[in-house]
This record gives C-alpha cells, structure tokens and sequence, in this order.
C-alpha cells in the first residue's frame, strides 16, 4: 500500500544570541532539522558568530505522525579535524496546524537551550504542500513503479522536466564613445572605405588641407585625434589711393573799368589851398606896429624864459 507524504518547506532561516563554542575564534554556525532518521542541514557561515542567517530553501517529505512528533532543531558550531559542537537545541511543535492552511507560509521562533539553560533562540518559516508528494512509496522511486506494476496499479507519472527560459538576448555594446576633444586637436572620424595605417586628406576648421595617417585599430566610422596646425598668417590687404589731378590754372578775366569824365574846375575858397591849375592872390606881409610886442620877445615885466 502507498502512503502520502505532504512536503514540507522551511525558509528564511536564522539564529541569535547563541553561545560562543571557541575561545579564541568565532562560531562557524550551521543548522540541522531531524525527525526520526529524516535530516536536513543548513551550510556553514563561517565566523558568524553569536548571530547567523541563512539564504537556503530546505525541503522535507513527512507523514501525519511526524508532523504530530515535530521537528528537532539544533544550531552546531562547525570544526575541522574534530566532532561539531553542539550550541543550543530546541523543537517544532503543534505542525499539524499547517494542514489547515496549506500552502500558507508561517513563521515560527522557538528558543534555543544548552544543558538546561537557555542559549538564544531560532526563527524559520515553513510551508506544507499536503500530499504534496503524493505517489511516493517507501520503496523509492524504482522500487514503487515495479511494486505498483505488480499490483495492477499504473504507476505516477514522473513529474515533468525542468526546462530552463530562453536567455535573454544580448544586450548590444553601447559605441564606443569619441576621444574628448582637447585644446589645439579636432576629431576625425574614419571614411567606410579607408581603416588604419591609411592616409586620408582632412580640412581643419581654418580651411587648411591637412594629410594624416589614421591609426592602427581605427576602422570604418571610428574616431581619431588630429593636431591642428598653427593658423595661417594673414595676407597683407593692398589699398588702393587715390592719384591727385593736376589743375590747370585758368586766366582771370577782369571786367573793364568804365571811363569817368573830367569834373568841372572849382573857384577856390578862402584860406584853402589853392588847387592844382589854380592861381593864387599875393598875401599882405604883416608889419608890426610900434609898441605892440612881437611874438618871440618878452614883454615888459615878465621873466623870460630860454
């Protein structure tokens, strides 16, 4: 006859507080799950200490009488060349709870003791798939397909092949990115039919032809650094003067002056001079009379003066 087993799933696994089993060292803690001669174990962490957590999945087929039983949980202190120490023990209990909510994760946190004295505590979630692992026989894979070939029964199918999803596809590489441009370079990109140790004729930014040589490596649209060459000089700018124009001096022509007529002769006039062509009447000669001074001389009386 065959019997159901239900699968039972515990995670998120992880102990605090536990006992330090080495003097000079630290813990390296792994954790053990048994009912009956049913086992499973966590891997080791290495130095973790008085703290652990584990990042592992672990599975086990039970019964209904090992759910009844629970589970022995012990936390170990991993050695090499000697047995394990042991540092703290507790149990699962009260698991036939999970067959009224299956598939319902649960966490439990049971403490840890060390002969008789608590030693920290542990906390794990588990999942129960009822009949999860239906089909199973105590015999073992091979051994129920020929016992229920023997019975008339047909055997479980066996379960379906893991297929792994496609790979994604790959991410194309990014191009890569042009030289940065520097003071005194400009930046060539390679023409589609030309590839490195080639020589290709470029303008600069000035206008000047340049020929270079691309380097090795550098294909069809790949970017390069050029040197600029030193600017151009600029050209001397002819300017062109004006030439001054010879002026020819023009002759003057002046207006004719007009003729006046002769003007008349005037009569002279008393104490006038007389006018060119005029005669003129003899003046008395003045005498002076006796007893009347005469100009120049002093007068009776009066100081003289030189």
């Amino acid at each position: 006859m065959s019997t159901a087993l239900h699968q039972l799933t515990i995670s998120e696994i992880s102990c605090r507080n536990l006992r330090s089993a080495d003097m000079f060292g630290k813990n390296d803690v792994y954790v053990v799950f048994r009912v009956g001669t049913k086992k499973v174990k966590t891997h080791h962490i290495k130095n973790a200490g008085k703290h652990a957590s584990f990042d592992e999945i672990l599975t086990m087929n039970l019964e209904d009488h090992d759910l009844e039983h629970g589970i022995d949980v012990g936390a170990y202190d991993y050695d090499v060349g000697s047995s394990d120490d042991l540092l703290g023990q507790g149990k699962l209990v009260n698991l036939l709870a999970l067959k009224r909510t299956p598939n319902q994760p649960r966490q439990f946190k049971e403490p840890f003791k060390y002969k008789g004295k608590g030693r920290g505590e542990f906390s794990c979630v588990l999942t129960l798939r009822v009949g999860g692992v239906a089909g199973t026989s105590p015999l073992g894979a091979a051994g129920g397909k020929v016992f229920a070939q023997a019975m008339g029964t047909p055997a479980a199918p066996p379960p379906p092949a893991y297929v792994a999803p496609p790979a994604p596809p790959p991410v194309p590489a990014a191009p890569p990115a042009p030289p940065p441009v520097q003071p005194g370079f400009m930046v060539v990109t390679c023409p589609a039919n030309a590839r490195g140790g080639l020589q290709v004729v470029v303008q600069a930014p000035d206008g000047q032809q340049l020929q270079v040589q691309i380097p090795p490596g550098v294909g069809p649209g790949g970017q390069f650094r050029v040197p600029l060459p030193p600017p151009r000089a600029p050209q001397p700018q002819a300017v062109a003067y004006a030439q001054p124009q010879m002026v020819q001096p023009q002759p003057v022509q002046y207006a004719p002056q007009p003729v006046y007529a002769a003007q008349p002769a005037y009569a002279p006039q008393p104490g006038y001079a007389p006018q060119m062509g005029q005669a003129v009447a003899p003046q008395p000669v003045y005498t002076p009379q006796m007893g009347q001074p005469q100009y120049g001389q002093p007068q009776m009386g009066q100081p003289y003066y030189r």
